[in-house]
């Protein structure tokens, strides 16, 4: 040996072998790998020394020569059931390569020792072999080693599968009205579905004998049975199965390191298999096995990701073959037919010569390389674990939006903001009535969509209402409210159409301020929204909710809503300064400092008239978040001194902390001429009972308009109590109008209609929707007189303003609650709007009569006359 030689050490040379079973990147593609033939008196030496350390990192056989007779029996040797290149690689972290399409042929051929081979054409031999497949596929799926192959496939298929489950949960909670748990059960059945079916067809092996009938020189017929073809197999020559086997071979290999779009091991496989082979027969079996891996490559451009090194002391098996170069010169070899296999389908043989070894080759296993295999298992993990997370996540962001409504969100138990923007309302958010109620808007809203032409009012209520007291009204306040708009919105008959939204403020307003963001988020996508009405009742939430739809430019017109300052906006800077009013909000009720006046005038001129000096008592709700009767209180006793009616006393209670008998008590011993209730309506009855008790003597006890529903469901009981008589005022009420003089909609009240509302939000809300809806069909035929396309005659929330606004004087109309005419001034409150105070008796229209009305029902009738009208302010501002 010369020097050169005697320089090359045996971990060079493994490097190189290393550096051709190991693979690229995972996002390379794969490169075709040699045959290295190697020749010389020392090529066995050399073959077994180059795979040595190897042969336990990596899917590893060896052949000798003369091992098998023929084709099938080494094919058999490396892929059969026992196979050697199946064998677990310890310390892979992989499954072993598996061979479904060999084993298939390998299976076909199988026949008792000196039986005669299967006629294709016979049914008997057909029926056999459908029975041979069935007994063998369940064979592969039976003992520990089939069971642990049918849990890797399923484990496989669920990595797939589970993902897809996931987005089945996503479709299924955004883009459907499929809510709640359907949504998981949607996905769970896909995910299962789809693990099954791909797990039993990798278990069959259906998933991958399709390849029979596409590639493969003995092919598998159109429709052709899988028995069938096994039959045609079984009675082949030998030659045409030699073939078909080491194609088989190929294909297996070829899709055990194929980077398949769905999860799969060949992603994490870092090294190639290894097979070494020894050739000294050149026409054995060893030698046609090469020629054959030879033939099929150049015939189908087939690469098997495997390396062979084979053994051929007496020269190449084939004529032709280049000249072979030293083994000193392997890497230089081995580079330059990478260089040419990277120029198309290169010759798979590198030749090489060994004539020497060097001596003492160290001991030195290989170790399978883990850094891909590790990633792959990371990614595997993710792909379970990241989809349940994600479910997870999607179902909580589904909670959180109310089974995914995109302007809602579920906020303490309760599903606040709007509910019906992008799909009818889901079932589980309301009960009873709201909900009943809820689904008939909901199918108008259909109605309103499906024409093309529509405008978008949103009602904001509180629609979720927690607990209710025995005479809480505010549930039926939202009930009212809920039937004024579908009444309205359901005999809306002239383009555009009518589109309802809803918007849920949750328990007591308590959610005001975020319902109002989300409607405004909602209003900047949606250029069919119009404005807001409701905000029926005079309290933080509302309060917060103005302000926000302020910022936003977008038109309110409240219903029920009476505190003064309502409607204004403060600047933080200016501390105690009550602010100036939002031009973009409207009311179509009257103030409280209008009751307040209304209310001191008839105690002190119609109750009190002979009386010198009379006195007051005024019970109040001092509810921190209450601007209503904190606001009624204090316009009660201002408007009380002005008629000259001394107020002895403003006995406090709280909604929370009870103590309503303990205020009637007190007021009691101021012993007033008059009491006023400026409270709400669910304590309004234990005051008038705990009065009746007291020893008050008889007195007279004026109300706000709140206990407007208590009085009508529980008019006789007040009605018969003996020493309290009780009056409360009121803003809409059907008792007002005579029949002749009233509108459609109060006369289909005064017929019997919503017996069991509350008139005030029923009346009044209906008056609200009415004012926008005015306003945006004016503006909508506008632009189409003016010839404008659909999305031009749109109007926007600045047409909307501009025709409130200018809702006053001789641009005014009679409502259902009186004459609509907006004050001219920015402070937007109704001009000289219909106000009553009723009487509790035995009357016809839920127990109250009314006694004094003040403000013009219609546009044609004259000013009230009665003295207690004349300059009745509209507003404090306007006093």
């Amino acid at each position: 040996m010369g020097t050169g030689w005697r320089a090359i050490q045996v971990a060079d040379l493994r490097s190189v072998i290393e550096m051709l079973i190991g693979r690229h990147r995972f996002w390379r593609a794969d490169p075709p790998l040699p045959t290295v033939l190697v020749t010389g008196r020392q090529a066995l030496a050399a073959v077994d020394m180059l795979a040595k350390p190897f042969e336990d990192a990596v899917p590893y056989a060896r052949v000798t020569d003369g091992e098998h007779t023929s084709v099938l029996g080494l094919v058999k040797s490396l892929a059969g059931e026992d196979g050697r290149l199946g064998k677990p690689v310890g310390g892979s972290l992989l499954p072993p390569p598996r061979f479904p399409l060999a084993q298939f042929v390998l299976w076909a051929r199988e026949r008792p020792k000196g039986a005669a081979p299967p006629n294709p054409q016979s049914h008997t031999d057909y029926q056999a072999f459908k029975k041979r497949l069935k007994e063998w596929r369940r064979g592969k799926r039976g003992g520990d080693q089939g069971v642990k192959t049918s849990a890797d496939f399923l484990t496989r298929a669920a990595t797939t599968w589970v993902p897809v489950g996931t987005l089945a949960v996503w479709w299924a909670g955004g883009a459907s009205d499929l809510v709640g748990v359907i949504p998981w059960l949607l996905g769970a059945l896909v995910a299962l579905a789809g693990t099954a079916a791909q797990g039993v067809l990798s278990i069959r092996g259906s998933l991958f004998t399709g390849w029979f009938a596409k590639k493969p020189k003995l092919r598998r017929r159109p429709f052709e049975r899988l028995p069938q073809y096994a039959l045609r197999l079984a009675a082949a020559g030998d030659e045409e199965i030699d073939e078909l086997l080491v194609h088989a071979l190929m294909q297996d290999l070829h899709e055990a390191y194929k980077k398949w779009i769905i999860p799969w091991p060949s992603w994490g496989r870092g090294q190639y298999s290894l097979l070494v082979l020894q050739v000294t027969d050149p026409s054995g079996t060893n030698a046609r096995f090469l020629r054959l891996l030879e033939e099929i490559t150049k015939k189908t451009g087939l690469f098997a990701p495997m390396v062979v090194l084979a053994a051929v002391p007496d020269g190449p098996p084939a004529h032709g073959a280049a000249t072979p170069e030293d083994l000193r010169n392997l890497e230089q070899a081995v580079r330059q037919w990478q260089n040419t296999a990277r120029l198309g389908v290169p010759d798979l043989r590198l030749n090489i010569e060994a004539t020497a070894l060097p001596a003492n080759p160290p001991d030195d296993p290989a170790s399978p390389h883990r850094a891909r295999a590790m990633g792959y298992w990371a990614a595997m993990a993710l792909l379970l674990v990241v989809p349940l997370a994600l479910v997870y996540w999607i179902q909580r962001d589904r909670d959180g939006h109310c089974g995914g409504l995109p302007w809602a969100e579920r906020i303490g138990g309760e599903c606040v903001g709007i509910v019906n923007a992008t799909r009818a309302t889901p079932d589980d958010l309301f009960d009873g009535d709201v909900k009943g109620l809820i689904k008939k808007i909901d199918a108008n809203n259909v109605y309103a969509t499906d024409s093309g032409r529509y405008v978008s009012l949103v009602l904001f209520g509180e629609f979720s209402i927690r607990k209710t007291a025995p005479d809480d009204t505010r549930l039926a306040a939202a009930v009212s409210e809920l039937m004024a708009l579908e009444e309205y919105q359901r005999t809306v008959s002239s383009t555009p159409r009518l589109r309802v939204l809803i918007a849920n403020a949750g328990d007591n307003f308590g959610q005001g301020r975020r319902t109002a963001q989300l409607i405004t988020e909602m209003a900047e996508q949606d250029p069919h929204v119009m404005g807001v009405v409701g905000l029926p009742r005079s309290v933080t939430g509302v309060s917060d909710a103005i302000a926000e739809l302020h910022l936003a430019k977008i038109p309110m017109v409240a219903s029920t809503a009476t505190a003064d300052g309502l409607g204004y906006i403060k600047n933080p800077a200016k501390t105690g300064d009550p602010g100036d009013p939002s031009p973009y909000y409207f009311q179509v009720g009257p103030t409280n400092f209008r009751q307040a006046t209304l209310g001191a005038r008839f105690a002190r001129r119609t109750l009190l008239p002979a009386l010198d000096g009379p006195s007051a008592a005024i019970v109040e709700d001092q509810s921190p978040a209450d601007e209503y009767t904190n606001n009624l209180a204090d316009d009660f006793e201002k408007a009380l001194e002005k008629e000259h009616v001394k107020v002895t006393g403003r006995i406090p209670y709280t909604v929370d902390e009870g103590g309503i008998s303990t205020a009637a008590e007190k007021a009691c011993k101021l012993e007033p001429d008059v009491l006023v209730y400026a409270g709400r309506a669910s304590e309004f009855r234990p005051f008038l009972t705990a009065i009746e008790g007291q020893a008050c003597g008889e007195v007279k006890v004026i109300a706000g308009d709140d206990v407007v529903k208590v009085v009508s469901d529980h008019g006789d009981e007040i009605a018969n109590m003996k020493q309290v008589e009780v009056y409360h005022m009121a803003l809409g009420h059907r008792a007002l109008w005579q029949r002749a003089k009233a509108t459609a909609f109060v006369g289909k009240l005064l017929n019997g209609a919503h017996p069991k509302a509350s008139d005030d939000n029923l009346i009044l809300t209906y008056d609200a929707a009415d004012v926008v809806y005015r306003a945006a069909n004016a503006a909508y035929r506008a632009a189409s007189a003016a010839g404008g396309q659909e999305d031009e005659r749109l109007p926007s929330r600045g047409d909307i303003l501009y025709r409130l606004a200018r809702t006053s004087g001789d641009t005014s109309w009679a409502g259902s609650s009186g004459v609509v005419n907006f004050s001219a001034a920015d402070q937007h409150t109704p001009t000289d709007k219909a106000i009553a105070i009723m009487r509790v008796e035995q009357a016809q229209w839920g127990h109250a009569r009314p006694v004094v009305r003040c403000g013009r029902l219609d546009t044609n009738e004259p000013p009230v006359k009665d003295a207690l009208c004349t300059g009745l302010p509209d507003s404090a501002a306007g006093r």
